[in-house]
């Protein structure tokens, strides 16, 4: 009860002094998609085998629920409170408690369009919600005791337009929008730099229109504490910039990942072409952040199977290591990249840095592969030592000297990335217990979670959560069976994982706390 009437104080009254900290902003975790959750001090794999499902929380829509966002520290007059933010296709938006799973706020984004849906397009907002990564300083969404920016969350809806909603109330009018993409557009997720130039990503061919990546630059504007008030300077969208990709759409459940210095992006085209790169087949395309100009490609060298739309794809994730950003990539054949971002594939932009054998081979329905987005991190309390996690779809094919059963479903596999000897190597750790329909993994402090979403070709199952050592692949914790598949990508922020279901369901696992 507290948090509501906090909420309901702050909200009429704007008096709250808050500090905004984005601990799961997008999908993949950050813009760089690398999956990590840092830091992390309330599930380890010590104690992970006491996870429980803390509960499930129904939306009510006409439309398919996104994944959530997590939008983890307010500091309030009666403390710390938590907030989710979700989308849905039809225009919906919860704020919902992370702590209590009840919404403060429900707003319904408008949109002018309405555009006839299907599997492929279904139409409305179909990426989860937006924040910043970092965070920010100021009062209950509104800038400050004095100046401050507005704080705010973006959403994309179905007329193509990117909407700022102000955090204290979801107000989508209160700042300004921009037209991004094509009214009725198909867009897996949102990115966003650390310069405040958003990306949108379109796949399928929705609304008439082709495939591509548009880019816009948004400055907030500034006002005082006191709410409505005129805003001290306006907010600034800059032109929007695009690049098509004559193909396919950017793969992956993250659509694109941005370097760590925000000088660019990248995502993998399976198919396309283009005056750079030519003739797209998986390749990687690295994308000045600002004009989205080419300035890198990686092509493999081997045959992709013929691409079919729909297919199984992987996200690129970006990571840093020595003073340079590194990117990891996956194709349809069922192999695993690295890549140095200053010359993706060398000279001939064929050569990676590293690569693995098949993982798993592609089947005539392209549903077995790579899939979602990558996980990475450097564990400091073991060497340093560089893991690389993903998610497998299919029998796996490679041989893993930790494997923990069969997987002819698949599951999540791991890599060590050895970067001694001179030219890097990627070295294969462990491989998970068997998963259907596995999702793209998350890691924190040890832990690896992974989805079975319960999606294949053959039919679909109830989604479960698994919970594995990141050092072993052994299970830690296995939950009991949602009441049906999941479609979204797997969310995790202080100490607790969600996901949400093809009934809209949001589902919360974590260690209760003792009363």
């Amino acid at each position: 009860m507290q948090k509501r009437v906090l909420w309901s104080l702050c909200v009429a009254a704007g008096s709250c002094a808050c500090v905004w900290a984005a601990n799961w902003p997008s999908v993949g975790g950050n813009p760089q998609r690398d999956g990590y959750v840092n830091p992390e001090t309330h599930i380890s794999a010590a104690n992970a085998k006491d996870v429980k499902q803390l509960y499930k929380h129904k939306f009510e829509t006409k439309g398919v629920v996104t994944s959530t966002i997590d939008l983890e520290r307010i500091i309030g007059i009666t403390g710390f409170h938590e907030l989710l933010w979700t989308g849905s296709s039809a225009g919906d938006v919860w704020v919902t408690d992370a702590d209590l799973a009840y919404d403060f706020k429900h707003v319904t984004v408008p949109a002018k369009g309405t555009a006839k849906s299907s599997a492929m397009c279904p139409g409305g907002m179909t990426a989860p919600p937006l924040l910043a990564g970092g965070s920010t300083v100021g009062r209950f969404g509104g800038g400050g005791f004095g100046r401050g920016t507005v704080a705010v969350t973006y959403v994309l809806n179905g007329d193509g337009i990117l909407m700022p909603l102000r955090q204290q109330d979801g107000d989508p009018t209160y700042v300004p929008g921009q037209k991004l993409v094509p009214a009725a557009s198909n867009v897996p997720a949102l990115n966003i730099s650390g310069d405040g130039t958003l990306f949108a990503a379109t796949i399928n061919n929705c609304g008439g229109a082709g495939n591509g990546l548009y880019a816009a630059n948004f400055k907030a504007p500034e006002t005082e504490n006191e709410p409505n008030k005129p805003f001290k300077s306006p907010a600034v969208w800059g032109s929007v910039v695009s690049f098509m990709t004559n193909g396919a759409g950017f793969a992956g459940a993250g659509s694109t990942a941005i370097g760590t210095k925000n000088d660019f992006v990248v995502g993998m085209v399976p198919e396309g072409k283009g005056d750079v790169a030519g003739a797209y087949n998986d390749t990687v395309l690295k994308l000045d952040a600002k004009t989205l100009t080419v300035k890198d490609y990686f092509t493999p060298s081997d045959k992709e199977p013929a691409y079919k739309a729909g297919a199984a794809g992987v996200t690129p994730a970006v990571f840093a290591e020595g003073g340079k950003d590194y990117v990891v990539a996956g194709d349809r054949n069922g192999k695993i990249y690295l890549l140095d971002s200053t010359a993706l594939g060398g000279s001939d932009h064929h050569t990676p840095l590293a690569s693995t054998d098949v993982i798993v081979a592609p089947d005539a329905s392209g549903s077995s592969g790579i899939f979602g987005t990558f996980a990475t991190f450097a564990d400091s309390e073991h060497g340093n030592t560089r893991w690389l996690f993903a998610a497998v779809r299919g029998p796996v094919a490679a041989k893993f000297a930790g494997a923990n059963g069969a997987t002819a479903n698949g599951g999540i596999v791991a890599f060590k990335i050895d970067f001694t000897g001179g030219r890097p190597k990627l070295v294969p750790a462990w491989s998970s217990p068997d998963m259907v329909g596995a999702s793209g993994p998350i890691v924190a402090a040890g832990v690896v979670y992974g989805l079975a979403s319960g999606w294949s070709a053959k039919g679909t199952k109830p989604a479960v959560l698994h919970l594995l050592d990141a050092a072993t692949g052994k299970a830690l914790y296995s939950s009991a069976p949602a009441a049906t598949y999941s479609s979204q990508p797997l969310a995790f922020a202080n100490g607790h994982a969600y996901f949400v279901t093809h009934d809209n369901t949001l589902y919360q696992y974590g260690i209760p706390e003792e009363k």
